[in-house]
């Protein structure tokens, strides 16, 4: 079913019901537009206005130059008066120890920063097979010596056969000689008993005992001959074997000297597994540890060629690259300044010691060797330093190089009211700061109190500027 039509009577009035929005917005409008109205006041002033203000009062100040207070060190103020090079500190006595032979490292004995002496121990390698064979010589050497001293009581008493041979040898010939003359005279004793029997002196019995004793005595001489033979090949024999004595003490002798030299170089190859400090010095590397297998002639590989580095600390110099432009100004025996990177405010009389005799041409430099005259122990092997050179007959320090410098422009230096000071700025004010000046190089002045560096200082203020005037920095 359509829904029906209303009836006109039946249509209600909800025109009361609305609001009349005009009336409120006429009554709100007044304030919003004075709530605006200061709003747009404060934005022009504080965006428009007030920026202007200070812009024009910006520009009424005084415009000022700035000049930064810096602190200038000993070693700069010395390369304005000098010619300056950079360098280092190098031991000229510098040994990396190594082995004479490869081997085991089974003893390490110092560390980095250890003092040795020379001849300590610096490490060891394995040495049982070594000090073996050392034995096995020494022990070789005591059979020598024993053979040796056999061999020499062996040609005592052959020299002593010797001489008994000779002794017997005389007595034999002296008994010979005996019995010669024993038998001569029984011969002429026979001669003779024949005569007389003959003349019928003597009977015939007479000459018969003259027969016999010239028969006995010519017998006796033969023994004696024979004794004499027998004392002369014992001779022989004794000298021969005196002479073959006398080899095998030849031969001894020589087995013992080469026993010795065994003795000599088992000794040198245990020596060997000992790395002494050949002279006194400070450990400044240690390359290798206890395990590892050390080479002299090592190139790589597993093995270690070094096992420590030491210097002689009383040896350490200056090693520096001085330009070739810079040059006229070095000469050996010249006076120099060195001053550390890690104590630039403390320096170094040195003398220049050697200058090398062939320069870098890629470089274009040439090496100076240096040697400190006053060394201390700040001193260490590669450190950083710069060096400035002095012309001839300079020799010494004075006490105005020592310590940090702070030098101004003469002309920022302003007298008020009898004081010598500076403008100081301070959040774009000045402040008048007291200083007291040192005469210092043309057009500066040396501060001696009254900065310590950093400060914004003003270069040449005018005569009208005061303590607490507001600048414009330029």
């Amino acid at each position: 079913m359509l829904p029906t039509e209303p009836k006109p009577e039946e249509t209600q009035d909800v025109s009361a019901l609305r609001i009349d929005r005009s009336k409120r917005g006429a009554r709100s409008n007044p304030w919003i537009a004075r709530a605006g109205g200061v709003i747009a006041v404060v934005v022009a002033f504080q965006f428009g206005i007030r920026p202007c203000v200070g812009k024009v009062s910006e520009m009424t100040r005084p415009e000022v130059q700035v000049h930064l207070v810096t602190r200038q060190t000993a070693s700069e103020r010395a390369s304005v008066t000098g010619v300056a090079s950079n360098g280092y500190i190098v031991a000229r006595v510098r040994a990396a120890l190594s082995a004479d032979a490869p081997g085991r490292l089974v003893e390490m004995n110092v560390v980095e920063g250890s003092v040795v002496e020379e001849g300590a121990v610096v490490a060891r390698l394995y040495y049982a097979e070594y000090e073996a064979l050392l034995a096995r010589a020494e022990a070789a050497s005591d059979q020598c010596v024993a053979s040796l001293a056999r061999v020499e009581a062996d040609i005592a008493a052959g020299e002593a056969g010797v001489q008994r041979a000779d002794s017997d040898l005389r007595a034999s010939q002296a008994a010979r000689e005996a019995a010669r003359a024993k038998e001569r005279l029984a011969e002429t004793d026979l001669e003779r008993a024949k005569q007389l029997v003959a003349d019928g002196v003597e009977r015939v019995q007479f000459l018969d005992r003259a027969v016999q004793e010239f028969a006995s005595a010519a017998a006796e001489e033969d023994r004696a001959d024979a004794t004499v033979d027998s004392a002369m090949a014992s001779v022989t024999e004794a000298r021969s074997l005196l002479a073959s004595l006398e080899a095998a003490l030849a031969e001894t002798a020589a087995k013992q000297r080469v026993a010795e030299a065994d003795v000599a170089a088992a000794a040198a190859n245990l020596d060997k597994t000992y790395i002494r400090a050949p002279f006194a010095g400070v450990v400044v590397h240690k390359e290798a540890e206890v395990g590892e297998v050390v080479s002299p002639n090592s190139q790589g590989g597993r093995s270690r060629g070094s096992v420590a580095t030491i210097v002689d600390l009383e040896s350490l110099e200056v090693q520096a690259e001085v330009p070739e432009t810079s040059l006229s100004a070095v000469h050996v025996g010249g006076s120099a300044r060195v001053f550390l990177d890690a104590w630039p405010s403390r320096g170094y009389e040195v003398r220049v010691d050697r200058v090398w005799p062939i320069a870098d041409r890629q470089k274009a430099t040439v090496e100076v060797r240096a040697v400190f005259l006053e060394p201390d122990e700040r001193l260490r092997p590669e450190m950083g330093l710069r060096i400035v050179f002095r012309g001839e007959g300079v020799v010494g320090s004075s006490a105005s190089d020592e310590g940090p410098l702070i030098k101004l422009p003469a002309s920022a230096v302003v007298e008020r009211g009898g004081a010598q000071g500076v403008f100081l700025i301070e959040a774009s004010r000045v402040r008048f700061h007291e200083v007291q000046c040192a005469e210092g190089p043309p057009g500066s002045v040396a501060v001696a109190a009254g900065l310590v560096g950093g400060e914004k200082i003003v270069l040449r203020p005018t005569d009208d500027l005061s303590d607490g005037d507001a600048v414009r920095i330029s």
